[in-house]
């Protein structure tokens, strides 16, 4: 689990917003007051183990780097547990990233990660609770949640910290607009330093299939053969190594309940996700995934598998069905959301039984 304090001379992360390197300093703590304020953490009188490790679970550091953005802060166990693991959701703002991400929280809430030898608690405690009021438990409610707001300075949406043995790594998730997605300044810099992507293919845009007219023409959608724009935008501001991005990537057609009813669609979305994934069933729906993009989409809709050199493809439901009426009156029934998490996870070694070398290849 996590270690309050770290030992002296901690090893630095990177920031997940400045990129500059950052260690763990007692001496520019800050909690948020009532009013979310951040004011100074002052511990040097305190000596009492339990209670110093309470302060430290909810308390922020200050970033020394404001050079050309504003000050920020980040919770003190990011920088006390072990190696960060950051992930971005790309999409356009409708293909339904806010849902998606609020379902896979959602699963990881109700304790899903156990049966894969996971376990996951919050980053921050207060912030994970607004996250679950303000995402989780709306969804839940049937509420249609609104698009992700345009952005000057991008934060972290949630944050875990996600064990297997005796190791510790925080995982954060970013969810920013189209919008600013497709921007290349200052708001998209932390893309540098992302761990992992999960790029959002929308259906109603990606696939020309006549049935799905009427919730295109309902939703003032249409059909795009050149892809999404954000996912060429991030892909050219990535590091690579050589020809190809690095990162470990999953592609996930999300809505996926709208092509339901197509063969290679249906015998994904009913699978459970009880059983740990392998390498092969991983491949396999892969396998699908990509003969279905490649039919119906066309290659543009398949830029991050040719430029990742790890890259998973799913078919996922963050809702189980349409929305109606600006909400889901009938609730929701999320289909297959942890699996793209669960293959991030493995590519970057934080999946018990998974060889990172053999996951996206």
């Amino acid at each position: 689990m996590s270690t309050y304090p770290m030992p002296p001379g901690p090893r630095p992360v990177v920031c997940p917003y400045c990129l500059d390197p950052i260690r763990f300093d007692e001496d520019r703590l800050y909690v948020r007051d009532e009013t979310s304020t951040f004011v100074r953490l002052d511990l040097t009188g305190e000596h009492n183990p339990l209670r110093r490790q309470d302060a430290l679970r909810e308390a922020f550091q200050v970033c020394g780097n404001t050079a050309g953005m504003p000050e920020h802060y980040l919770p003190a166990p990011y920088l006390t547990n072990g190696e960060p693991l950051t992930v971005a959701l790309v999409g356009s703002s409708r293909a339904g990233k806010t849902h998606l991400l609020a379902s896979m929280i959602g699963e990881v809430e109700r304790g899903a990660l156990d049966a894969h030898g996971l376990k996951a608690t919050p980053l921050h405690t207060e912030s994970h609770r607004s996250y679950l009021n303000d995402r989780v438990l709306k969804l839940r409610a049937g509420e249609m949640l609104a698009h992700t707001e345009q952005t000057e300075f991008a934060e972290f949406a949630d944050g875990l910290l996600v064990s297997r043995g005796g190791t510790t790594r925080p995982v954060v998730f970013f969810d920013l607009s189209g919008e600013d997605l497709e921007r290349t300044g200052r708001v998209t810099r932390f893309l540098a330093a992302v761990s992992a992507f999960i790029f959002v293919v929308d259906p109603l845009r990606a696939v020309p299939l006549p049935y799905l007219d009427a919730v295109r023409e309902r939703t003032k959608q249409r059909t795009d053969d050149l892809g999404d724009r954000s996912f060429g935008t991030v892909l050219d501001r990535v590091p690579r190594d050589g020809p190809y991005v690095d990162a470990a990537a999953a592609v996930v057609v999300g809505k996926s309940d709208l092509i339901r009813f197509e063969p290679a669609v249906a015998r994904w979305l009913t699978a459970p996700e009880s059983a740990r994934p392998t390498a092969r069933a991983l491949r396999a729906e892969s396998r699908d995934v990509y003969a279905f993009l490649r039919h119906h989409g066309g290659p543009a809709w398949l830029k991050p598998f040719s430029d990742c050199a790890r890259c998973t493809l799913h078919f996922a439901s963050a809702t189980g069905g349409q929305e109606d009426a600006g909400g889901f009156p009938q609730g929701v029934r999320p289909r297959r959301v942890l699996s793209p998490l669960l293959s991030v996870f493995a590519m970057c070694g934080l999946l018990p039984g998974a060889d990172p070398q053999e996951v996206g290849l």
